[in-house]
């Protein structure tokens, strides 16, 4: 006896065939292989890099350094104002990590993520997770 999958893939062979179009819009077209290996057409602006590599580096170069300072560093009233604010940001974490709940019930300090177990019959109090 003959397999059955087989004989259907066969048989619907071409059928698929005869399914497609006669002509080759539907189909891209390829790039032609003289196309494909030409050599690359150098823009015109790349002619002065060309003629004078070392010239165009030195502009290049130029031209990152005038980018780079157009950025001002801090200066005069903006200087103090940002040190006055990291200061402030200072006493503020100061004022929060020593603000610790914990400390005022006589508990233990506990490691962030967990909190101090009050059922706890140790007197030295053990963390749970929060």
């Amino acid at each position: 006896m003959i397999p059955l999958a087989p004989t259907v893939l066969v048989l619907a062979l071409p059928i698929l065939a005869g399914c497609g179009r006669a002509d080759d819009a539907s189909y891209p077209r390829l790039l032609p292989l003289d196309q494909l290996t030409a050599e690359p057409a150098v823009p015109a602006h790349a002619a002065d890099a060309i003629a004078d590599p070392d010239s165009v580096r030195g502009e290049l170069r130029a031209r990152a350094d005038a980018a780079r300072g157009t950025v001002p560093a801090p200066t005069g009233a903006n200087a103090d104002a940002l040190a006055r604010r990291a200061e402030a940001l200072r006493a503020r974490a100061a004022a929060l990590r020593d603000n610790d709940p914990g400390r005022d019930a006589g508990l233990p300090s506990c490691p962030p993520g967990t909190v101090p177990d009050p059922s706890a019959t140790d007197p030295a109090r053990t963390c749970t997770p929060a």
